[in-house]
């Protein structure tokens, strides 16, 4: 009997042992697997952040991306287009780093220039950066940022938008008023023809006299274009638009007369791309005009009411280009020709 409990002892200690042995490796396992997930956390992370959340139609927001990573991973930044949701990127800036931190991570920062004509609370949506490890890639998102974008119109103001013209009105035919019109036209050519002669026969007998035609400067015709423009008084009557139309066209004009850019027959776009690449203007002229035709723009099709203050500076900022332009090629020739 002594025996069999002794056996059945040595039994239950030997079972034991073989527990105890086969859970030690079990342990290093669990901690391997622990230290593996450990590595594989946060091998990168994307934050985006604006320099204000609040701002004017039209302002430039400054735009970030911050990414944090491991020193084994390659970050990949997304080549956008024209637009982020309904912000224009207006710049993109160089990628600036890798710049080390603590903890044996890294970090690398784009910045990017944004705008937009939409008013209200306004969201920059989440972007996708891609990474590549030595044996694993993926990718993480952003945060979203909200932008509170504002009118220029102050508290208690109105703007009143120009309403769309109305269709043509149907005209019953009249016949016989059609009739009467056509006589009465051929009358007018007719007394037109007879007065023509008559002057004309009246100067052969008078001494000719030659007539001297002297050329205007395309800084003469638009000056007086916006001089007429300013007493013609649009505004007053309701025509902002038509007002932003035709100072944009006489501006345009007087581009392609002085410096024979083709500026009246192009989009806004396709002429600030021209300019950008030509050197008959230097830049502080060619960032006057890019304001002056984004600012005519937001009026002419996005249905933007400009203040007084805004209109008044409008023309300012047309007769300013043109003054300080009517003698500049005259004097960059000048200027090369002594070099």
């Amino acid at each position: 009997m002594v025996k069999k409990r002794h056996c059945i002892f040595l039994s239950t200690l030997l079972i034991l042992v073989l527990v105890v042995y086969k859970l030690i490796p079990s342990r290093d396992t669990i901690f391997a697997q622990e230290s593996d997930n450990k590595e594989n956390i946060a091998l990168a992370e994307a934050t985006v952040n604006v320099d204000k959340n609040e701002v004017t139609i039209g302002d430039k927001i400054k735009f970030g991306i911050h990414v944090k990573y491991k020193d084994n991973v390659t970050i990949q930044f997304p080549e956008f287009s024209q637009q982020l949701g309904v912000f224009a990127i207006k710049e993109t800036c160089d990628i600036e780093g890798p710049r080390r931190e603590k903890g044996g991570y890294s970090v690398v920062e784009r910045n990017y220039v944004l705008n937009s004509y939409e008013i209200g609370r306004q969201t920059i949506p989440s972007i996708k950066i891609k990474y590549k490890g030595n044996q694993t890639k993926g990718e993480v998102t952003t945060n979203e940022v909200v932008v509170n974008i504002k009118g220029v119109l102050k508290e208690g103001e109105t703007s009143s938008d120009i309403k769309d013209i109305r269709p043509p009105l149907d005209v019953p035919t009249n016949f016989k008023r059609l009739v009467t019109w056509i006589f009465i036209g051929i009358g007018v050519l007719l007394v037109s023809g007879v007065a023509y002669w008559l002057i004309n026969k009246r100067k052969i007998n008078q001494k000719r006299q030659d007539w001297q035609f002297i050329k205007r400067t395309p800084h003469e015709v638009a000056c007086e274009l916006l001089e007429r423009l300013l007493k013609d008084d649009l505004v007053s009557k309701g025509l902002v638009k038509e007002y932003y139309y035709r100072i944009t066209n006489i501006l345009r004009h007087y581009i392609e007369d002085r410096f024979g850019l083709l500026a009246p027959e192009r989009t806004t776009d396709e002429f600030l791309i021209e300019m950008a690449h030509t050197n008959r203007l230097d830049d502080v002229h060619k960032e006057l005009v890019r304001e002056f035709l984004e600012r005519c723009d937001m009026v002419k099709y996005a249905k933007y009411g400009p203040s007084a203050l805004e209109i008044k500076e409008t023309y300012d900022a047309a007769r300013h280009f043109v003054d300080e332009t009517k003698n500049y090629m005259e004097e960059k020739e000048v200027v090369a020709q002594t070099k």
